[in-house]
C-alpha cells in the first residue's frame, strides 16, 4: 500500500511538471557608428575597410568617412581600419546594450610604402629674370613615382626680400599659378612645396624682377558706379590702376617734376589732399587739421607749387599753401567777401610767381576770374561774372594765356546743370578770347559740355572732357589741337584729366 501511493505522488509530480512553460531569457543588442578621418587634416577617408574582432560583419566606410555597425551583441570590440596609402589603425571600443557607441578612427599615411615627389624644377620665368610683367603665370614640374598619388601645391611668394613671404596659392592642383597686380621694378622671390599623400617636397627658392613703371604722360580719374578712383596710361590707352579702397580719390594732378601725383581722397569724412609716387606707391596724406573745402567737393581743384615741394589749395574764403609732408601750412590770400574759392593754378614764368583763381559766389553760377601774386594781392581780374557756368582754370607753359570753359547757352538752375560748355583761352598780353569749341570748326556735338581743359606738355594740344549735357551719360576724355580743331576721343569712361 505504500508503495502503492509513493508511485501515485511520482506520477502526480510528472504531469505538474509537463504542464509548466520552460523561462526564455531575451538576447539584448547594441549598436557601433564611426567616422574614419585622416591624421593630418581630418578630411574624411571613404572606402576604408573596416573589421572588427570578434568578428561582425567587413564594411567600408561612405563618401564621409562614416560606417556603422547595428545589433551587435554587448561587449568589447578592437575596430581595425585599412586603405591602401595609409598604415592601418586600431581603436577599442565597448558596446553596451541597448546603446550606440561612438568612435573615431584616424589613419596617418604610410610612409614605409610612399615614394616622395620629385623637388619641382624647370621654373617658368626662368630663375633671375628681368623685365617681368606685374600680370603673369609661373610655372614648373615634377613628378611623383607613386601612380595613384595626387600631387598638390603651394606657392609662397616673397616681395622685395625673402621674409617679406605670403601663402598665395595652397593646394593647387596644376602646375601654373596666375599672379596679378605685382608691383613695378620689384625683386620677387618664389618657391613651389610638391606634396603627395604623405609627403612635402621644396623647390630651390628662384627670383625674378619686374618691369619699371612706364613713363605714363596721362592721368584721370574714373567712376565704378559707387566711387572714382585714379588711373595711369600711355597714348594707346593701356591704363594702371592706381588707387584702391572704399572711398573716392579723383581729381590727380601730376608733379611738375613729374616724380609725384598729388589727388583729393575722401576716404574720411572731409576731403583731403594726398600725394604718392607716379606708381601709386607711398600714398601720404598731406592735409590735415585745414582740408580742402568748397561749393562743390567734386568740382574741387588745386595746384603744385612751381618747384613741386607744395600744394596750393583752398578751404572755402582761405587760400592756402602746404608742405608735402604736412609741415608750412600758410594762409596766403583770401576770397572777395560773399566768395568762396573753387579752382586754382600757380605758375611762375618771366612774369613772376602768379596765382589765377576762380572765386564762387551766392550760387554754383556765379564765377569771377582773378591773378594775384603768391602774396594774396589782387593784381586783375580777367572773368566777369556772366550767366552760365564757368570751371576748368589753367595757366599756359609760359603764363601768357589762361584756359576756362564757360557755358554759352548761359542756363542756370537750381541743379548746376549746364547745356553747352565750351573751351576758351584767353590771351592775358592783349586780352583777347578765343572759343576753341566754337561752331566753326563744327567738330562739338550739339548737347554735350566741354569740360576740365589741360594744357598738353608742349603746349601745342588741350585735353577734355566732353560728355551729354543729360548729366548721366558716359564721359570721354578727348584733345584737340590748340586752334580747336582734331578733336580726338583718347579715353572712354574717364574724367578729371591731367597730361604732364
Amino acid at each position: 500500500m505504500k508503495s502503492f501511493n509513493m508511485a501515485i505522488s511520482l506520477i502526480v509530480l510528472l504531469l505538474v511538471s509537463s504542464c509548466r512553460e520552460d523561462r526564455i531569457e531575451p538576447t539584448l543588442f547594441g549598436s557601433m557608428v564611426g567616422t574614419v578621418i585622416r591624421d593630418a587634416d581630418n578630411v574624411a577617408v571613404n572606402n576604408a575597410i573596416i573589421s572588427t574582432t570578434p568578428p561582425t560583419s567587413l564594411i567600408l566606410t561612405d563618401e564621409f568617412g562614416r560606417f556603422a555597425l547595428n545589433d551587435i551583441e554587448p561587449g568589447t570590440y578592437t575596430i581595425r581600419a585599412e586603405k591602401e596609402g595609409f598604415a592601418p589603425e586600431v581603436e577599442s571600443v565597448t558596446v553596451f546594450e541597448d546603446k550606440t557607441a561612438n568612435v573615431i578612427i584616424k589613419l596617418a599615411p604610410d610612409t614605409l610604402s610612399n615614394v616622395p615627389p620629385s623637388a619641382p624644377s624647370a621654373p617658368m620665368p626662368e630663375d633671375n629674370a628681368m623685365e617681368q610683367e606685374v600680370d603673369l603665370t609661373l610655372s614648373w614640374s615634377a613628378t611623383d613615382g607613386d601612380r595613384n598619388d595626387e600631387l598638390s601645391y603651394d606657392v609662397l611668394l616673397c616681395s622685395g626680400n625673402q621674409t617679406d613671404c605670403e601663402m598665395v596659392g595652397m593646394d593647387v592642383l596644376a602646375d601654373t599659378f596666375r599672379l596679378n597686380d605685382l608691383k613695378h621694378n620689384t625683386v620677387y622671390f618664389w618657391q613651389i612645396i610638391a606634396k603627395d599623400k604623405a609627403t612635402e617636397v621644396f623647390s630651390n627658392i628662384w627670383s625674378f624682377q619686374t618691369k619699371p613703371f612706364p613713363n605714363n604722360r596721362f592721368v584721370y580719374s574714373k567712376f565704378d558706379g559707387q566711387k572714382y578712383d585714379i588711373f595711369s596710361a600711355d597714348a594707346e590707352g593701356n591704363e594702371i590702376q592706381l588707387t584702391f579702397g572704399s572711398g573716392s580719390n579723383y581729381r590727380p594732378r601730376i608733379s611738375p617734376d613729374r616724380q609725384k601725383i598729388a589727388f583729393v581722397g575722401n576716404s574720411g569724412i572731409e576731403p583731403h589732399l594726398f600725394v604718392m609716387d607716379r606708381d601709386g606707391q607711398n600714398i601720404m596724406q598731406v592735409t590735415r587739421d585745414v582740408p580742402i573745402d568748397g561749393f562743390n567737393n567734386f568740382d574741387l581743384d588745386f595746384a603744385w607749387s612751381p618747384g613741386s615741394d607744395q600744394l596750393l589749395y583752398m578751404n572755402n574764403a582761405m587760400l592756402y599753401t602746404v608742405n608735402l609732408n604736412g609741415t608750412g601750412l600758410e594762409a596766403i590770400a583770401q576770397a572777395p567777401e560773399g566768395y568762396t574759392f573753387s579752382e586754382v593754378d600757380w605758375m611762375f614764368s618771366n612774369q613772376g610767381n602768379r596765382i589765377v583763381a576762380r572765386v564762387t559766389g551766392k550760387t554754383i553760377y556765379e564765377s569771377d576770374i582773378f591773378i594775384l601774386d603768391t602774396e594774396g594781392n589782387y593784381l586783375r581780374q580777367i572773368f566777369t561774372d556772366i550767366p552760365g557756368g564757368t570751371g576748368g582754370l589753367q595757366f599756359s607753359i609760359d603764363g601768357k594765356f589762361v584756359l576756362y570753359t564757360h557755358d554759352v547757352s548761359e542756363f542756370e538752375n537750381a541743379s548746376g546743370r549746364q547745356l553747352d560748355s565750351h573751351v576758351f583761352v584767353k590771351n592775358l598780353e592783349n586780352n583777347v578770347t578765343f572759343d576753341l569749341s566754337g561752331i566753326d570748326f563744327r567738330g562739338k556735338e550739339a548737347g554735350t559740355n566741354d569740360l576740365d581743359p589741360r594744357f598738353s606738355p608742349d603746349g601745342a594740344k588741350i585735353i577734355f572732357v566732353n560728355t551729354n549735357n543729360d548729366g548721366i551719360s558716359v564721359r570721354n576724355i578727348m584733345t584737340m589741337d590748340i586752334d580747336g580743331r582734331n578733336r580726338t576721343i583718347l579715353f572712354e569712361g574717364a574724367e578729371m584729366p591731367d597730361w604732364r
